[in-house]
C-alpha cells in the first residue's frame, strides 16, 4: 500500500482536512435523527430495537421516535414490531435524503481528497451516490473539466459550475437512489475513456468486489472500472469488507485505488491491499511530512 500525498500550489505537502460549508450540512434535525435511526437498526446481530431503547439512545421522547418510525415505515425502510422496529425485510436501502445525512463528516473528507487529485483538462467519470454528490459540490468550479455522470444529484451540483462540462449518461431512472443506468448509459460510456473515475459502492468486499442494488447498476459500475486510466473506489469505512447479502457485484480490476476515511482498521486495509488496492488514501488523516507524491518517485 502506498501513501499518496497531496501537494498545494507551492508544491508543499498539504494536510487533508474537511472543509466546512453550508452545502455539506444535513437538511434538518429530523432528517439527521431518522438517518441515525436507520443506522442503529442496522447495527448489532438482531437489528431490532424497542421504542424506549431508541428514544433513550437519541435523547428524545417516545412520541418523537414513534413519529419518526411512522415516516420510515411509510417509505418502506423499516418494519414496525410490537413495541419497536426493525429494518424492512429485504429492504435496507436508504433514500438519498437519508443517505445525505449518514456519515456526513467521512463523506465530506473523502470528497476533499478526491478533488485534490484533479487537474485542469481532466475527463472525470463520476458515479452516482451521496459521496459522489459531495465530490461534485467540492469541485466548486475550480477546474476546467469534463465530468461524465449518471447521478441526478451530481448533475444538480454541477449545473452552475461554468468551467465544468457535464456529459449525462442517459437511460432508466431509479428513483430511490436518483441514479440513471441501463443500455443507453452503457453505450455512451463505452465510447469514453477518462483520466480518472470515482466509483461508489454499497459495500466493498475483497472477494466479490463492489456491491450494487440492481443488475443494471452493477453492469454500469463494472464498465466505469474499465473506462479510466486511474480508478478510485469511494467508500467510507462502514462499507469495507461487508458482504451483507447484496445481490449484485462488480469485480475489482487487477489494480485499483481506494479513498476511505481514517476509521478503516489495519486489518481491513491489509486485506484490500492484498486484493489489488495499490493506493489507499485515508481521508481525515494528517500527511507525514517526509512523504512524497508517488507520481514524483522514480
Amino acid at each position: 500500500m502506498r501513501l499518496e500525498t497531496v501537494l498545494n500550489d507551492q508544491g508543499d505537502t498539504m494536510a487533508i482536512t474537511v472543509r466546512s460549508n453550508a452545502t455539506a450540512e444535513p437538511r434538518t434535525k429530523g432528517d439527521r435523527r431518522r438517518a441515525r435511526l436507520v443506522e442503529m437498526l442496522g447495527e448489532g446481530t438482531d437489528k431490532r430495537a424497542s421504542v424506549n431503547e431508541l428514544a433513550e439512545a437519541l435523547d428524545v421522547s417516545v412520541v418523537t421516535i414513534r413519529r419518526d418510525l411512522a415516516l420510515l415505515e411509510k417509505d418502506e425502510v423499516i418494519s414496525r414490531t410490537y413495541g419497536g422496529a426493525s429494518l424492512a425485510p429485504g429492504r435496507r436501502e436508504m433514500t438519498m435524503a437519508q443517505r445525505e445525512v449518514s456519515n456526513v463528516v467521512e463523506k465530506e473528507a473523502i470528497a476533499q481528497v478526491a478533488v485534490s487529485l484533479l487537474h485542469d483538462g481532466d475527463l472525470v467519470i463520476l458515479d452516482a451516490g451521496s459521496t459522489a454528490e459531495r465530490i461534485a459540490a467540492a469541485i466548486d468550479n475550480r477546474f476546467e473539466l469534463t465530468v461524465v455522470t449518471n447521478g441526478l444529484r451530481c448533475i444538480n451540483r454541477l449545473v452552475g459550475q461554468e468551467r465544468v462540462h457535464v456529459l449525462v449518461l442517459g437511460g432508466n431512472l431509479r428513483g430511490i437512489n436518483e441514479t440513471i443506468c441501463g443500455g443507453d448509459a452503457e453505450m455512451t460510456l463505452s465510447r469514453i475513456y477518462g483520466n480518472i473515475a470515482f466509483v461508489g459502492a454499497d459495500a466493498v468486499n475483497t472477494e466479490r468486489g463492489i456491491a450494487s442494488r440492481t443488475y443494471d447498476q452493477s453492469r454500469l459500475k463494472s464498465m466505469m472500472l474499465r473506462q479510466a486510466a486511474q480508478v478510485y473506489v469511494i467508500a467510507d469505512s462502514s462499507k469495507l469488507d461487508d458482504a451483507n447479502d447484496y445481490p449484485y457485484w462488480s469485480p475489482l480490476p487487477h489494480e485499483w485505488a481506494l479513498i476511505t476515511d481514517a476509521g478503516a482498521t489495519q486489518e481491513q486495509l491489509d486485506a484490500l491491499e492484498e486484493h489489488g488496492a495499490t493506493t489507499i488514501l485515508l481521508a481525515g488523516e494528517q500527511i507525514p511530512k517526509d512523504s512524497r507524491n508517488p507520481k514524483e518517485q522514480s
